[in-house]
C-alpha cells in the first residue's frame, strides 16, 4: 500500500513540474540568455577596457621616453594623442603638455587650455594640480571674480589644495587693493587645521603686512546747553 501512494505522489510532482515547465519555460530561457549575455557583455567591456588601457600607458611609455632623449617634438605628439583621451592618462597628458608649452612660450593664451582639459579629465590630485597651475597662470590678467570661480571646488573640497586655493584668492585680493578681502582670507588661513604649517605661517606674515584696520571715528561731542539765565528777581517796595 505504501509503494502505490509513494508511486502517486511521484505522478503528480512529476505532472506539476510538466505543467510548470510549459507554462514558464520562455520566461526561464530567457533569463537564462540575459545573464549569460550579461556576463558575456561585461567580459568584453572589462576586456576592451584593459586594452584601451595599455594601449594608453604604452603611448604614454613613448612620451616619456621621448622626453628622456631630450626629443622635445616626439613627446608632444605622443601627448596630443593622448590628450584627447577621457582618462587619466588624458589628465596627466594635458598637463605635461601645459609644462612643455610654459618652457617653450610662457604664453598663459597657450597654457591655460590645456590646464583646463587636464582638470575636466580628472578630479584626484592630478586634477587639483592642473586647477590650482591654472588660477596661478590666470592670477595676472583675470579678474578676482575669475579666479574664485576657478578654484571654488578646491576650496569647497578643503584640504592642502582648497588651503592652496585660498591663498591664491588672498594674494589676488591684495594685489587688487581689496584689502579687507585679503585679511579676511588671510585670518582665516592662519585658524585653518588642513592647511600646511608654512602656508599658515605665510599667511601670518602677509596679515602683518597688512594696513592697520583704521579705528572708527569718534562722534562728534554734543554741544553743551547755554546756562540758563536766571528769572530777574522783581525790587523791593519802598518804605
Amino acid at each position: 500500500m505504501t509503494d502505490i501512494f509513494e508511486e502517486v505522489n511521484e505522478e503528480l510532482r512529476r505532472d506539476t513540474f510538466v505543467d510548470w515547465w510549459k507554462k514558464y519555460r520562455v520566461l526561464i530561457i530567457a533569463v537564462i540568455v540575459l545573464a549569460i549575455g550579461g556576463v558575456g557583455i561585461w567580459e568584453f567591456m572589462k576586456a576592451q577596457r584593459e586594452a584601451d588601457i595599455e594601449r594608453q600607458a604604452k603611448v604614454f611609455d613613448a612620451a616619456t621616453s621621448s622626453l628622456e632623449q631630450g626629443d622635445l617634438a616626439g613627446a608632444k605628439t605622443s601627448l596630443q594623442q593622448l590628450s584627447q583621451e577621457k582618462s587619466g592618462f588624458g589628465a596627466l597628458a594635458n598637463l605635461m603638455l601645459a609644462s612643455a608649452e610654459k618652457d617653450q612660450s610662457n604664453d598663459p593664451k597657450l597654457i591655460e587650455p590645456y590646464l583646463r582639459a587636464a582638470a575636466e579629465r580628472n578630479d584626484g590630485l592630478v586634477g587639483d594640480i592642473a586647477t590650482l597651475k591654472l588660477a596661478y597662470a590666470m592670477a595676472d590678467t583675470a579678474e578676482l571674480a575669475q579666479i574664485e570661480a576657478t578654484v571654488k571646488p578646491l576650496i569647497d573640497k578643503g584640504g592642502h589644495a582648497g588651503a592652496l586655493a585660498r591663498e591664491i584668492v588672498a594674494a589676488k585680493a591684495l594685489a587688487t587693493g581689496n584689502i579687507d578681502r585679503a585679511r579676511a582670507e588671510y585670518t582665516a588661513l592662519s585658524y585653518e587645521l588642513d592647511a600646511p604649517q608654512n602656508l599658515k605661517l605665510r599667511a601670518s606674515q602677509a596679515l602683518g603686512t597688512l594696513p592697520k584696520t583704521a579705528a572708527p571715528a569718534a562722534a562728534p561731542a554734543t554741544p553743551a546747553s547755554p546756562a540758563a539765565t536766571p528769572p530777574a528777581q522783581p525790587a523791593p517796595a519802598q518804605q
